[in-house]
């Protein structure tokens, strides 16, 4: 039966002889440190298990694609923490299969995407809770006004188009009303300077200061959170440069963090080509394409009059163009044209299929003059390998005098941080995040646009206090390797020349076939870390309005006075900006790393999956693709151990070490229920699936259905009430599941219950 038929299963559950059972996760709450542009937050996820067994449960949830998650606790009812490790990927998952084999409590955090993650909690014991403790820190992103910045708590998952990642198709989440009870303070705010405002614009909240740079922020309602919490902080000079400093307590390194909102007025680009993407696709109905359609009347009425080409490309499961034919230029009666047709504009064109529509545009474009290409969607599509894949091959294929930008706004609470956000970058553009809630946003859109519009600034470089000598200094006191080098002695005599026969009797059978083994691929040997690692590896663009954050790792513990930014524009003027270090205070959670340092690190893990490095000049074959390959990948991992940061290649695991209370459980596979799925009976609320692809036309794809949490906004744990069905059925009530649909070859782990 097709996807769109079928009721889904939210919630954490299990089978357990043919039938569904729900639900081991009690709650999430957070609690978050907020210090000038940067943050520090604490989730805590409960799990309860009040069958008779030890079971596992599974939860995919949301964080920022900014941030970077750094640390991993695992605690027991009796209140042992359990600190996690990081470890390689694959050797991660199998610490935990080993342990959970073993009888042992265990736990494991993988990173699915850049903005989604997936906590696995085995062996829970038999009417027992275990809490999850997990610490991220994320950069603070831009908001209306250039002095404000928002602090986003994203509690929701939208459902995504195209093939997820396989472990999150195992898992179904259902929306969790959870209240807080009291107004526990869960964030506190310190700034350098007065604080203006800090509005809050997805629930009521209270907020108190005892200074005008201080503020605790607290939930005043008890009613449950069931949006993303977002929260505006402005204060005076939060657009000033500055640079903060971090030593690391274990390691002789320094992090730097800088951050710019560069000031300048440069003329308009003379001629480019502009090509708005609209997606249309449905899960953009409602607020999100009335959102899209003003943004860009906005944007149309502030293009360059002179020489400037435009086009509207709509996209979902089908690409279709205003015209054509092509772009054509920008006068009165093209600009009536386009704003008749937005406002025709719907959300039924299916599915989101980003790529296709990216392939669709930059094939129709001019190659004699810059392109900027500004998307409105939700990104909310699981290709973003492939969509960023494409992005930068368009980018660094097109022409030095007629190159390509990608910019993006990214419209919605649920919209996806890693594939506006990674478009964006790999791009070479800005992006921009707009709320359902949000009217007015008329800033970020003229910030946008004035970017898409000014010429690039190149050979962006910031001196780190790094001086040349110093660097070269340490360069001479490490020793050669001359391991590298073999000495041969000269020989004395002019050696003779080589001869073959070329009748050898000896050789007998042509077919002979060399049964030497083919030699082992050469191992990975990485250097130790360079001086000063820096991240943006390559600075692509500096725009005027747009913050730029930029971060370094340096050896050693001398924290330099002052660091400096430089540039040059395309007429050869010079830039230079020097900015003085301070040193950083920002909070840090216990059992967390540096919050500096994990920005950072995982800034330049991301340049690594997005091969900006240098490494391809190291190896001794810069040709061996495959040695690249495993050289990146060393590379994450060595850093993901060294600052604790999980990553595309490394994961945390917690294993409890103490002695088993059970016996060891064997795991087996016994096929589940099959489609049409079920309604779980004790949770009346489930929301009704979309007809197709995100909401809009039906299409034969099939979507992952959309993944929800609440969080509790309280500093203690508060009592959990779950929707209770008509009959006031357990919360483990279970039922049986329909006939099985033939052909249908679905899996799932399940225990042995003996």
């Amino acid at each position: 039966m097709p996807l769109n038929h079928a009721i889904p299963i939210y919630g954490l559950h299990y089978y357990y002889q043919q039938r569904v059972v729900s639900l081991p996760l009690l709650g999430v709450r957070a609690e978050a440190s907020i210090k000038e542009l940067a943050a520090q937050v604490k989730l805590t996820q409960t799990y309860d298990n009040n069958a008779t067994f030890p079971i596992e449960a599974k939860y995919s949830f949301p964080i920022p694609a900014r941030a970077s998650v750094c640390s991993f606790v695992m605690i027991k009812q009796d209140g042992t923490r359990v600190i996690g490790a990081v470890q390689e990927k694959s050797e991660a998952r199998e610490t935990y299969k080993t342990a959970m084999a073993e009888g042992q409590q265990a736990s494991l955090m993988e990173q699915q995407t850049p903005d989604v993650f997936q906590v696995a909690v085995g062996n829970i014991p038999s009417k027992q809770r275990v809490q999850i403790e997990l610490v991220y820190a994320t950069e603070l992103s831009e908001d209306e006004e250039s002095d404000s910045i928002r602090f986003h708590l994203p509690v929701h998952i939208g459902a995504r188009y195209g093939q997820a990642p396989q472990p999150i198709l195992s898992s179904f989440l259902r929306k969790f009303f959870i209240s807080s009870s009291s107004p526990t303070p869960f964030l506190t705010l310190a700034m350098s300077s007065l604080l203006s405002s800090a509005p809050i614009q997805s629930c009521p909240t209270s907020s108190s200061s005892h200074s005008p740079n201080y503020a605790r922020v607290s939930l005043s309602s008890d009613s449950p959170l069931d949006k993303d919490f977002v929260l505006t902080i402005k204060s005076a000079g939060l657009d000033t440069p500055r640079c903060v400093a971090e030593l690391h307590p274990s390691h002789d390194t320094v992090a730097l963090g800088l951050t710019l909102v560069p000031r300048f007025k440069l003329p308009d680009l003379s001629r480019q080509e502009f090509v708005f993407m609209v997606d249309r696709s449905g899960s953009m109905d409602g607020k999100r394409i009335e959102a899209a359609k003003k943004a860009l009347v906005v944007m149309l009425r502030a293009l360059p009059h002179q020489e400037s080409l435009f086009q509207i490309t709509s996209f979902g499961s089908l690409t279709t163009s205003l015209w054509p034919q092509g772009s054509k230029p920008y006068n009165q009666e093209t600009l009536e044209e386009a704003t008749r047709h937005i406002d025709t504009m719907r959300a039924d064109y299916g599915g989101t299929e980003i790529r296709a529509a990216l392939q669709h545009c930059f094939e129709a474009r001019k190659l004699d003059r810059p392109m900027s290409v500004l998307m409105l969607t939700d990104g909310d599509a699981w290709d973003l390998d492939g969509v960023l894949t494409e992005v930068k091959s368009a980018v660094a294929a097109a022409p030095k005098d007629a190159y390509l930008r990608v910019s993006v706004l990214g419209i919605g609470n649920s919209a996806s941080t890693a594939m506006c956000e990674g478009m964006a970058r790999v791009g070479n553009g800005t992006c921009m995040m707009v709320g359902e809630e949000e009217t007015t946003f008329t800033g970020k859109i003229a910030r946008m646009l004035k970017a898409a519009k000014t010429p690039p600034i190149s050979n962006i470089s910031v001196d780190w206090g790094r001086s040349a000598a110093k660097v070269s200094n340490e360069k001479a006191a490490t020793p050669p390797d001359y391991d590298d080098f073999e000495i041969v002695e000269g020989a004395s005599e002019k050696p003779k020349k080589k001869t073959l026969n070329i009748f050898d009797e000896t050789v007998d059978d042509p077919m002979d076939v060399d049964s030497t083994p083919a030699p082992p691929p050469p191992p990975v040997v990485l250097a130790g870390f360079p001086p000063a690692q820096q991240a943006p590896f390559k600075i692509q663009n500096l725009f005027p309005n747009i913050r730029l954050n930029a971060y370094a790792i340096l050896q050693g513990k001398s924290i330099p006075k002052t660091i400096a930014i430089r540039g040059s524009t395309v007429d050869g003027a010079e830039i230079e900006l020097p900015i003085p270090v301070t040193i950083s205070h920002l909070q840090n959670t216990p059992d967390a790393p540096p919050a500096v340092h994990a920005l950072a690190a995982r800034k330049v893990i991301q340049d690594l999956e997005d091969g900006q490095h240098a490494l391809k000049a190291t190896l001794a074959n810069p040709d061996d693709a495959d040695l690249l390959a495993r050289t990146v990948k060393a590379s994450i991992v060595r850093l993901g151990k060294t600052y604790s940061i999980a990553s595309t290649h490394t994961s945390f695991v917690a294993v409890d070490e103490s002695k088993p209370n059970v016996p060891p459980v064997p795991v087996l596979f016994i096929p589940a229920p099959d489609v049409p799925t079920p309604q779980i009976r004790n949770f009346s609320s489930a929301p009704p699936v979309p007809q197709g692809m995100g909401g809009g036309m039906a299409s034969p794809r099939r979507r992952a259905g959309p993944l929800d949490l609440s969080v509790s906004m309280s500093a203690a744990p508060v009592p959990m009430t779950f929707g209770a069905s008509p009959s006031g059925s357990s919360p483990l009530e279970t039922f049986t599941p329909p006939r099985r649909t033939p052909g249908h070859t679905s899996r799932q782990i399940v225990r042995r219950v003996q």
